[in-house]
């Protein structure tokens, strides 16, 4: 059933500070939901939606928002749904939601004003028993040169491809990768699908599919037809990966963690701009069960005659003296090029104490920036600090609110940091540092978790709008609804 939204438009800094209208005109709108937002957002661009899941122990919800008029309209979820997605279908003009359930993929149709769930396609997957208090975005659809999207779905014994043709209907190709299993005591056993990498890996035009098992790049070629190898090309590259057994972990392993190095591939991306896939293998140094160091190596791809290569020794590299808790790679300045950011902590003795003391860990996020020589800094060109709320009688630990945005639709990112749960800070783009060091400050409420805050382009100006979503835990007034923070129309003060 539909239901107008409270919904609350105002200059946002203007209400809370001023002093700072000039700097940061925004937009904000107020969404209640009747659930907490805990789950996974969703934007359909096309559609002007958002489509936002939450979750409870005993009940599961997905719930559609309308970017147009900030209406909500909730659906009943399927009792065998697993993931969301979105999908470019043949047929329809826009992206539409997806669903991957126990037996097949379901299309969400709308007509008169109804909904209902069409079935695309059926298949099995590693998703053979439903997590029924947990409902969440995976990203199982792919554009592999059509302009239609593909399905990729993982099995115990093999990832299920799935090309759409212009009629509608599918290809399937089974791509022998199996999954990744870790067997913890004698009642259980964590089973995994792979991480693939689309690429054109020969370099002939068509986006091929890459897998790594037991440390050895495999790669399922595209035909000029649209068909697929399932047979894998070993390209040979000169870059040593980890196997499985080598990365492995655990304490009952057998072995010491004290001098142990573990390589595995992070990225597959163009870095450099040249339009040329290029490696990013990420190095994992252990000196002992605290003490760990890691390093980004690089290798740029090269064009020769028989297609791709790199070279056998890396050509830049990032070393950071802590283990990252993600790495992003983009371009934040816009020149072109693709950047790192990498946030860390240290886990010692001092970090426990800090957490027991205090009921926080500090967080050092670097930046690398690409330069025109093709090298990343020995050094961060910017270090931005947060902290990390750690409530260790929850057994919960929260991020802080930390998103690169562009205000000004140029490329150019701002730095957007959340302190104390109820301020937001403003870096703004320098091109000396990066960011500026002074940061203007506007007081505002901000969600326990901002793990789960995103960055979307709501409006289709060009700029970064940002989605604060709010929980069953938040601060009362601020619970089960989302926040909407546009930017503004101009560049007035930016």
């Amino acid at each position: 059933m539909l239901k107008l939204l409270q919904t609350s438009r105002c200059w946002l800094l203007a209400l809370l500070c001023p002093a700072l209208v000039q700097a940061f005109p925004m937009h904000k709108v107020t969404v209640p939901l009747g659930h907490p937002a805990n789950g996974s957002i969703l934007h359909l661009p096309e559609q002007r939606q958002l489509w936002v899941s939450g979750f409870s122990q005993y009940e599961r919800w997905l719930t559609q928002v309308d970017l147009s008029s900030y209406q909500t309209r909730s659906i009943a979820v399927p009792e065998q749904a697993q993931y969301f997605s979105q999908a470019k279908l043949a047929g329809q003009d826009a992206e539409q939601l997806v669903l991957l359930t126990l037996d097949g993929i379901l299309q969400l149709e709308q007509r008169d004003g109804q909904f209902s769930w069409r079935q695309l396609l059926r298949t099995e997957s590693i998703f053979r028993v439903i997590d029924p208090v947990r409902l969440r975005e995976r990203n199982f659809s792919l554009d592999l040169g059509s302009g239609l999207s593909d399905f990729l779905i993982p099995d115990f014994q093999a990832y299920h491809l799935f090309r759409q043709q212009a009629d509608g209907s599918f290809r399937h190709y089974a791509l022998p990768v199996s999954a990744r299993i870790q067997t913890w005591n004698n009642n259980r056993a964590d089973y995994s699908g792979r991480r693939f990498y689309p690429l054109d890996a020969n370099l002939d035009g068509l986006t091929d599919l890459l897998f790594v098992q037991e440390g050895k790049l495999q790669i399922f070629l595209q035909q000029s037809d649209g068909s697929f190898n399932t047979e894998p090309w070993l390209p040979g590259w000169p870059v040593t990966l980890s196997t499985e057994q080598q990365a492995d972990q655990r304490s009952d392993a057998g072995r010491s963690y004290s001098g142990q190095n573990i390589s595995s591939l992070e990225e597959v991306r163009d870095l450099d701009g040249d339009g040329i896939p290029d490696l990013v293998v990420r190095i994992e140094q252990i000196a002992d069960a605290l003490e760990r160091s890691a390093r980004f190596q690089v290798y740029f791809g090269r064009q020769i005659e028989a297609g791709l290569s790199f070279p056998a020794q890396f050509d830049t590299e990032i070393k950071v003296d802590s283990v990252p808790t993600e790495v992003v790679i983009a371009d934040f300045n816009g020149d072109g090029r693709a950047d790192f950011y990498i946030p860390t902590t240290k886990i010692g003795v001092g970090t426990i104490v800090r957490v027991l003391l205090r009921g926080s860990a500090n967080l050092d996020v670097d930046f690398y920036l690409l330069a025109d020589n093709r090298r990343y800094p020995a050094k961060a060109n910017f270090r931005q600090q947060a902290k990390i709320d750690v409530s260790i009688s929850n057994l919960r630990f929260d991020m802080p609110l930390f998103e690169l945005v562009d205000l000004r639709g140029d490329g150019r990112k701002h730095l957007v940091l959340g302190e104390a749960g109820n301020e937001l800070r403003f870096f703004a783009p320098d091109a000396r540092g990066l960011f500026n060091r002074n940061s203007d400050r506007v007081q505002f409420i901000l969600p326990r978790d901002a793990s789960r805050v995103r960055v979307f382009d709501l409006t289709g100006d060009g700029k970064s709008d940002l989605v604060l979503p709010y929980d069953s835990l938040d601060a009362e007034g601020q619970r089960n609804q989302l926040i909407l923070l546009f930017s503004a129309n101009g560049d007035a003060g930016l």
